[in-house]
């Protein structure tokens, strides 16, 4: 009613370019070797995004050129010898009025420019003179019909997600009915596909004779970070001497303003809201069946779940990590590998072809959590993963053979790979500053602490630099690494083992008889194993780690119960609280940082304080204090308490896609939460009080001196020594 109608904005096409152009840019780096830390970056403006079969041409063009490694533009590109990594930006973005193609790598050198120019141009010159491989074509083809069916959900709903997914086209004024349903698209590419010059002249019009070209060349400059705090100051300074008595006050009467309106309460009533009567009852939790397979003549636990998965199957092998395993470095390094070498009779470009050809890729990661009752105990399941088509069993197979037959005799491919890791873990630091900070406070609080701050921390990125280093210059010492490796992947091999299936009921009993019959027989070393020990930070001081940033990022950690204590929900709730009813407003509206709050980990078995991109350092440190002296000396509200809680209930009962809801209840089993034990926790929540939440700050905060830590910039280690930290830098 307060509104006018508006007018309509149509989008308009970009101005054309009518020749290539290059551009230089530099970005700040705070270190002296400026060596390997330049983005090279082509792309192309394409047609509108309402040409919906175009749309579908440029996908398959782009799986074609980048889908895996061994697609010719990506393994141009992983090869090349110039660069560390591929680019960030890799392929078609086809989310705004007209589409975008991208490629690019980094970890390079500004003189490279023109051969990445002509590299690049080469291979799609060569792609596009051909006929695309039929069989390269369908498993593409594959790929997008495996992700147009996948009922997703984990992350957000999957209803939102098809909105957002659509959104682009109806702010475009198209038919966002075209982002969901492309079976008419694919039969009407599959039509144009008959012709087997269609996708080579795809790239032929909308790649190599298009003008709307900008190659970008990211150099880093040591000295940007000064000047543009020079340049600010002088802009400032300006600023301030242009400033009349009038203008002086009138900036001091508005940051009073400012401060009255920060302190004021929102009054909630105007918002409609959600109570702790409207919580569900039960806590719903996705039952499965427990079956057995035989595997090795051993009868073997295969868990199985039916859900609504429209015609997709998820399996996965489950392996029980032996102790010594999961805390040893070189662990993480095996599951990059596998899936990207070779396996048994196929190379890494071979394996790479049939993955895209029969499944939704295999993955090898780890499950870890706390045991429940023992901070110094790691339940830790290594998980192998994939799914497909319930048409193409060849994934089970598939999985089995990667794993089982893993190859370590490729060493320029698994080099690349750990330079790849090394490569693009240092690009996310900035981003994940806050988590980083936490784990380095919390480091020694438990077993999973610590081993997560010795093989997933700052710390571990530069010991992967090292390693790295070592390899590559001393046959004897990367001998001794693929030893390593091997010896890990026996390990493995020998620790018991269960089978996860998710699929729809009718296609059960099939996939169930597949596993057993792939995984009756299993090649087992039966040796003892050893592994070597690696000297591991044992420093309890308060920690800062240097970065390539401009802000901090900040946290306290404080020594907490396991997560089966019943004081544990307190604590829980207590996070929630302090965010809500201090922290947001001292942090992030008056300290000016984008984030802030705090969290209990049952991992960690602690309590934690953050801030994300934060300009300031000993205020921050004085906030989180801060805030447990206003919970215990102020007026408090139940409905801060009744948000803390609802925030909570909600994480824990969040639907998630139907596949991601069984996947989640079997790995609770695993870790000993039990429905019994995820109900005692839901229900312990819901009975917080808050002389609860005083009770708990009182013990297991005021009586602690927390282990801080800051993960900042290059720039602020004198402040940081001064404020009594141990300083350590990322290399």
């Amino acid at each position: 009613s307060k509104f006018s109608k508006g007018e309509t904005i149509y989008s308009k096409e970009e101005q054309r370019l009518t020749a290539p152009i290059e551009v230089q840019e530099t970005y700040a780096v705070d270190a002296e070797d400026l060596t390997d830390k330049t983005y090279h970056i082509l792309s192309w403006l394409l047609p509108k995004t309402s040409d919906v079969k175009l749309r579908l041409g440029m996908r398959l063009v782009e799986g074609i050129l980048l889908e895996n490694s061994a697609s010719p533009l990506r393994h141009y590109l992983e090869t090349c010898g110039y660069a560390q990594s591929t680019g960030p930006i890799m392929g078609v973005d086809d989310s705004n009025y007209e589409m975008t193609f991208y490629c690019g790598v980094q970890g390079s050198n500004p003189e490279h420019t023109e051969e990445f120019k002509n590299g690049v141009l080469n291979i799609l010159q060569d792609v596009a003179s051909k006929p695309i491989d039929k069989d390269m074509v369908d498993a593409i083809l594959h790929q997008i019909e495996l992700h147009q069916r996948e009922i997703s959900g984990d992350g957000t709903p999957y209803g939102l997600t098809l909105i957002l997914n659509g959104l682009g086209n109806a702010i475009h004024h198209n038919d966002p009915i075209h982002a969901w349903d492309v079976d008419t698209a694919i039969a009407e590419v599959k039509e144009e596909l008959k012709d087997p010059m269609w996708l080579s002249n795809l790239i032929q019009v909308h790649l190599l004779d298009n003008p709307h070209r900008v190659q970008m060349t990211l150099v880093p400059d040591a000295n940007k970070s000064a000047q543009e705090a020079e340049d600010e100051k002088a802009r400032l300074a300006k600023i301030g001497e242009a400033l009349s008595e009038a203008d002086k006050a009138e900036i001091i009467a508005q940051t009073e303003a400012l401060k009255i309106r920060q302190e004021t309460p929102d009054d909630l009533s105007l918002l409609p809201k959600v109570g702790l009567e409207d919580i569900p009852a039960e806590l719903a939790i996705v039952q499965g069946q427990l079956r057995e397979v035989i595997c090795n003549g051993v009868d073997t636990p295969l868990n199985l779940y039916h859900a609504g998965t429209n015609g997709i199957y998820y399996q996965q092998v489950l392996i029980q990590i032996p102790d010594q395993i999961v805390k040893s470095p070189y662990f993480n390094l095996l599951s990059v590998l596998m899936g990207e070498v070779g396996a048994g009779e196929y190379d890494y470009l071979e394996l790479q072809q049939l993955q895209t050809a029969v499944s939704g890729g295999l993955g090898m990661g780890a499950s870890l959590r706390s045991k429940t009752d023992d901070k110094g105990q790691i339940s830790a399941w290594l998980t192998l993963t994939t799914k497909s088509l319930t048409d193409k069993f060849d994934a089970i197979q598939l999985l089995k053979l990667a794993f089982e037959q893993l190859r370590f005799d490729e060493k320029d491919r698994i080099i690349e790979l750990l330079q790849q890791r090394k490569t693009r873990w240092a690009s996310r630091l900035s981003g994940s500053g806050h988590s980083y900070a936490m784990q380095i406070a919390s480091r020694h609080m438990s077993a999973l602490a610590k081993r997560d701050y010795d093989n997933t921390g700052l710390g571990a990125l530069n010991w992967l630099g090292d390693l790295i280093a070592k390899i590559e210059k001393d046959d004897a010492a990367y001998d001794a690494f693929i030893d390593e490796l091997k010896s890990i992947h026996k390990g493995l091999m020998l620790a018991p083992k269960q089978f996860l299936l998710v699929c729809e009921e009718h296609h059960s009993e099939r996939l169930v008889e597949e596993v057993q019959t792939v995984w009756d027989k299993l090649a087992v070393d039966q040796s003892p194993v050893y592994l070597t020990q690696v000297a591991m930070d044992e420093s309890n001081a308060d920690q800062a780690w240097l970065i390539q940033a401009n802000v901090q990022f900040c946290a306290s950690a404080y020594q907490a119960v396991d997560v089966a204590h019943p004081d544990a929900a307190p604590l829980m709730v207590l996070a929630g609280y302090l965010r809500n009813g201090f922290l947001h407003s001292a942090i992030r509206e008056k300290g000016g940082a984008y984030g802030g709050g705090a969290s209990y980990d049952g991992n960690a078995c602690s309590f934690r304080f953050y801030s994300y991109r934060d300009p300031r350092l000993a205020e921050t440190f004085q906030d989180f204090e801060a805030s447990l002296d206003w919970l215990l000396n102020k007026e408090q509200h139940d409905y801060q308490l009744e948000e803390a809680i609802l925030g909570l209930v909600s994480s824990m009962d969040k639907p998630g896609s139907p596949a991601g809801e069984a996947i989640t209840a079997c790995y609770a089993l695993l870790h000993g939460r039990t429905p019994a034990f995820r109900k005692q926790l839901r229900e312990r929540l819901l009975n917080v009080t808050i002389d609860d939440l005083k009770r708990v700050t009182q013990t297991y905060l005021l009586e602690q001196k927390p282990v801080r830590a800051v993960v900042a910039p290059v720039a602020k280690k004198e402040v940081l020594e001064q404020l009594g930290f141990e300083i350590k830098k990322v290399n």
